[in-house]
């Protein structure tokens, strides 16, 4: 089973984009964009647990739905 990170509902928990950019140093509108590609840097994510030692990550992976389209060696199903 394969997991995905909750980009959204970590941003929303930390106060909204405005707060995490600031947080992290970056301009208001990059948290929109990690949620746009799916796509968050180590980097970001160790700037957020510096700011906040006490958040757990780990509660933001979710089951991937998406994964479903392949089977346990990681081939397609045919699905496109």
């Amino acid at each position: 089973m394969d997991v995905r990170l909750n980009i959204t509902a970590l941003i929303s928990d930390l106060g909204g984009a405005a707060a995490v950019a600031r947080m992290v140093g970056t301009v208001r509108t990059a948290p929109y964009g990690w949620v746009k590609r799916a796509y968050v840097s180590s980097q970001v994510l160790e700037k957020i647990k510096a700011a906040n030692p006490e958040i757990d990550l780990d509660h933001y992976f979710e089951p991937d739905e998406e994964s479903d389209d392949e089977d346990e060696a990681g081939r397609c199903l045919g699905v496109s």
